[in-house]
C-alpha cells in the first residue's frame, strides 16, 4: 500500500554558500525521497532558507544590503547549487514569509495559553559601542577552563567546555572588538519542566521508531537535566517582533521560527506551487498533514548539532499547538575531509561551487556519501583517496564496465534478445537479482544506504563473473550465450532501478540505453517480465578518476599564502642556542626501525575475488584480488592449513602489502603479500569493514 509523506531537511542558514558538509544531509534525504517515489508513494519534500537572526542582520549591513535582499541572494544561490547536486525539493522557500509569521505567532500564543511562557530577568553582555546585547556567537574571549583565546561565548572548540558568555576571560565584541559590559534584560522563557509538557517530550523520545536507540539515549541524558528555553532576543534583530505587550522590543529567537518553517513552507507549496491535482487551501493541508491522526507521515532529517532543538523543543511546540509530532527523525553526523575537520586554511572547507567547478560529476559525490550512510550519528570522512578508489572500483570497473561488456555482443546481435535461460543452457543466477532487489529495497527504507549499494555491487560481481566465465564474445550465436545475455540485460535493469535513488541521471541513461525500461520499484518488482532484453544505445560511461582530478577540490585561499608572514632564513638567537645545546641523538636500538622505514611499505585494502589451491603445495593458496587497480593481482599465500574451505575468503576485504617486488612461488608470480595474525597453522587473515573501498591506503 502506498503512503503519503511530508519529508523535510534542516533549513540552511541564508548567510553563505552551501558546502560539502551541508550536502550530506540533503543528499541523504533526497535519496530517501526518490526511493519512496519509485515505490509509488506520494512524497512532498520541503525546505527553506533559514532567514532570521543576528548574523544575517549584521552581515547584511556589512555587505551594504537590506537583510531581505541579503537573504534572497543566498536563497537563490543555495537552491541552484542544490539542484545541480540532484537535490529535488518540492519547494525551497524562506522563513521570512507571511506564512511563517502566521504560524510563529500561533505557536507562541499556544505556548502562552498552556501556561508555559514566563518572564525572567537575565544578565547579558552588552556592547556599548554597537548598542546591542551580544548573543553567544557575537562575543569572544579566552576559554575559562583551558585558556584558549578567541573562543565563542558558548563552547570552547579546543577543550569542548560549555559555559555562560560572562565566564569568558577578556571578553570582547565580535563585531567591533570592544570589551562588553553586563546589563540586565527581561526575556520570555518556556517552562519545559512543567509535568504535562515534560511528559509529552519524554513520551515522544521513548516511543519506538522516532529515534534510533543511540540517539534516544543521548536525548534522554538531556532530559535528565532539562533547562527552560529562552525564546526571545533583544533588538536590533532580524526576525518577527513579539506581539505580546509583556515583552516590548523583543523578537522571537530564530530557533523558534526555523522549525516552524517546515509547516509554513509546506503550506505555501500546497497553496501556490503544487500541481493542480495536489493543490489545496491551508485548512485542508493542516487536516491531511499536520493534525493529530492525519493520514500522512512526517519525517525530519537533521544533523547532530541541532538535535536538542528538534528532539526536545520541537515536540513541545507541536503539542502545545495541537499538532502531530514527527513519525521519524533521522540524525546524521558531521563531515570530515581527509580525516580532519573542514578548514579554510587547509583548503578542505569545500563549497558546493568548488566541487562543481572542479569538473567532477555531482553524482559521484552522491554515490560516495550514500555508500557511507547508515542510521545513527556516524561522521563521514571524505578521504579523497578513498573517494577516487570507490568511484573507480564500484562504478567504473564494476557497473559501467558490466554495462559496456553486455552491450557490445548484444549490439552485434541486433540489439534485442528474447527468451532468457532455457533448458540445458548455462542459466544466469536469477535468484541473485531477486535477492539484491529485496535487500536494497529494505535497506533504502531503513536508511541503510551502504547496505543497499553493497547489494548492487554484489549483483554486479555475479554478472561480471558470468561474463568472464562464459566469454559471450566468442560464441555470440549460441543459444546458451544469447540466453545468458538476455538475463544479463535484465540484471542491468535491476541495477538501474537500485541506483536510481542515488544516481538518478546515470540510472536514467542506463534505462534509456536498455530501451527505455521503467525505473519504478513496486513491491515484488522483477525485471524478468517475459519481454525481450534490448539495447537501444550505448550505456552511459563512467571514466576512471585520477588523483589530479580529485586534488582540484583542495583549494587553499590565495590570500592565506599572500598574507602569510615571511620566515627569514637567518636563525634567531633562540634557535642558535637550542641547536648548540641539543644532545646528539643516541644510536638506534637494535631491531627498532625508523618511521621512514615503515613508510616505505604501502598497505592497501583489496577484495578477494577468487581463491584456489596450488597444486602439490599443501600450505599455499592462490588468490586473485581487486586492489582498486585496472587489473586484478595474484597473491600466493601460505594460509591453506588455516582455511580448509578456501572459498570462505571470497568477498573478504583484506589488507595487502602492495609494493613488494614480485616473487615466483611454485611457478606462480605473487604480486604482494597479505596480512594475517597468528602462527601457522592457526592463522587469521586481517580483514576490514565492507564500507572501505578496494585500493584504500591503510595508514
Amino acid at each position: 500500500m502506498t503512503q503519503r509523506l511530508l519529508v523535510t531537511s534542516a533549513l540552511p542558514y541564508a548567510n553563505g554558500s552551501i558546502h560539502l558538509g551541508h550536502l550530506v544531509e540533503y543528499i541523504q534525504t533526497d535519496v530517501y525521497v526518490r526511493f519512496r517515489r519509485q515505490c509509488g508513494d506520494d512524497v512532498t519534500y520541503v525546505c527553506a532558507a533559514d532567514s532570521h537572526g543576528t548574523p544575517i542582520e549584521v552581515n547584511a549591513a556589512k555587505a551594504g544590503m537590506t537583510p531581505k535582499a541579503f537573504v534572497e541572494k543566498y536563497r537563490i544561490e543555495q537552491h541552484e547549487d542544490f539542484k545541480r547536486f540532484g537535490v529535488d525539493f518540492s519547494t525551497y522557500y524562506t522563513t521570512d514569509s507571511p506564512e511563517n509569521a502566521k504560524w510563529a505567532y500561533r505557536v507562541y500564543d499556544a505556548l502562552k495559553a498552556k501556561g508555559l511562557i514566563y518572564k525572567k530577568s537575565v544578565e547579558q553582555l552588552y556592547c556599548e559601542h554597537d548598542r546591542r546585547f551580544l548573543p553567544d556567537r557575537f562575543v569572544k574571549g579566552a576559554c575559562p577552563k583551558c585558556g584558549t583565546p578567541d573562543q565563542y561565548g558558548d563552547v570552547c572548540e579546543n577543550c569542548g567546555t560549555t559555559y555562560d558568555p560572562r565566564e569568558l576571560k577578556g571578553p570582547y565584541c565580535a563585531i567591533c572588538g570592544n570589551p562588553p559590559v553586563v546589563r540586565t534584560s527581561d526575556h520570555a522563557y518556556v517552562n519545559l519542566r512543567k509535568p504535562e509538557v515534560f511528559g509529552v517530550i519524554q513520551d515522544w523520545v521513548n516511543a519506538e521508531g522516532h529515534l534510533v536507540p543511540s540517539v534516544r539515549e543521548q536525548v534522554k541524558g538531556w532530559l535528565a537535566d532539562l533547562q527552560d528555553w529562552c525564546i526571545t532576543r533583544d533588538e536590533p534583530y532580524f526576525g518577527f517582533p513579539v506581539k505580546d505587550p509583556e515583552f516590548p522590543g523583543k523578537y522571537l529567537y530564530v530557533w523558534v521560527d526555523a522549525p516552524i518553517g517546515y509547516l509554513s513552507s509546506a503550506e505555501h507549496y500546497f497553496a501556490d506551487e503544487a500541481p493542480p491535482a495536489k493543490r489545496c487551501d491551508p485548512a485542508r493541508f493542516e487536516k491531511d498533514y499536520l493534525a493529530v491522526g492525519a493520514p500522512a507521515r512526517m519525517e525530519h532529517f537533521i544533523g547532530k548539532d541541532i538535535l536538542r532543538f528538534h528532539a526536545v523543543f520541537w515536540p513541545a511546540m507541536l503539542w502545545a499547538t495541537g499538532l502531530r509530532r514527527p513519525d521519524r527523525m533521522p540524525v546524521h553526523g558531521h563531515l570530515t575531509v581527509n580525516g580532519e575537520k573542514m578548514s579554510k586554511s587547509r583548503g578542505t572547507f569545500i563549497t558546493g561551487k568548488t566541487y562543481l567547478d572542479s569538473g567532477l560529476d555531482p553524482e559521484l559525490l552522491r554515490y560516495f556519501y550514500a555508500s557511507n550512510l547508515q542510521p545513527g550519528i556516524y561522521d563521514i570522512d571524505l578521504s579523497l583517496e578513498e573517494f577516487r578508489n570507490r568511484v573507480n572500483a564500484d562504478l567504473q570497473k564494476r557497473i559501467a564496465n558490466l554495462a559496456a561488456r553486455v552491450h557490445s555482443p548484444v549490439a552485434k546481435l541486433g540489439g534485442t534478445l528474447g527468451g532468457g535461460a532455457a533448458s540445458g543452457t548455462p542459466a544466469f543466477d536469477r535468484k541473485a537479482v531477486a535477492e539484491a532487489l529485496a535487500t536494497a529495497r529494505t535497506a533504502f527504507r531503513e536508511l541503510e544506504y551502504r547496505t543497499a549499494l553493497r547489494a548492487v555491487n554484489e549483483l554486479a560481481d555475479v554478472a561480471n563473473k558470468a561474463v568472464q566465465d562464459n566469454k559471450p564474445w566468442e560464441t555470440p550465436d549460441a543459444p546458451a550465450t544469447q540466453a545468458l545475455l538476455h538475463d544479463l540485460g535484465k540484471a542491468l535493469h535491476a541495477v538501474a532501478v537500485m541506483l536510481a535513488p542515488v544516481m538518478p541521471r546515470f540510472a536514467a541513461g542506463l534505462a534509456e540505453a536498455l530501451g527505455g525500461v521503467d525505473l519504478a520499484w513496486p513491491e515484488g518488482f522483477s525485471p524478468f517480465d517475459g519481454k525481450p532484453a534490448r539495447f537501444a544505445a550505448k550505456p552511459p560511461a563512467i571514466l576512471p578518476l585520477d588523483a589530479k582530478q580529485v586534488a582540484k577540490l583542495i583549494v587553499t585561499p590565495a590570500a592565506d599564502a599572500k598574507d602569510a608572514p615571511k620566515v627569514s632564513k637567518a636563525q634567531s638567537p633562540a634557535e642558535t642556542a637550542t641547536k648548540a645545546s641539543a644532545k646528539v641523538a643516541p644510536p638506534p636500538v637494535p631491531g627498532v626501525i625508523q618511521y621512514d622505514d615503515f613508510a616505505k611499505v604501502e598497505l592497501k585494502v583489496a577484495v578477494v575475488r577468487t581463491v584456489e589451491r596450488v597444486e602439490k603445495a599443501d600450505k599455499l593458496l592462490k588468490l586473485s584480488v581487486d586492489a582498486g587497480e585496472p587489473e586484478a593481482r595474484t597473491i600466493v599465500a601460505g594460509i591453506a592449513q588455516a582455511y580448509p574451505d578456501p572459498q570462505a575468503l571470497v568477498g573478504r576485504r583484506i589488507v595487502i602489502a602492495a609494493n613488494l617486488a614480485p616473487r615466483a612461488l611454485r611457478g606462480i608470480t605473487s604480486q604482494g603479500m597479505l596480512l594475517a595474525a597468528g602462527e601457522p597453522p592457526n592463522l587469521t587473515v586481517v580483514t576490514v569493514g565492507d564500507s572501505i573501498a578496494p585500493g584504500t591506503r591503510v595508514k
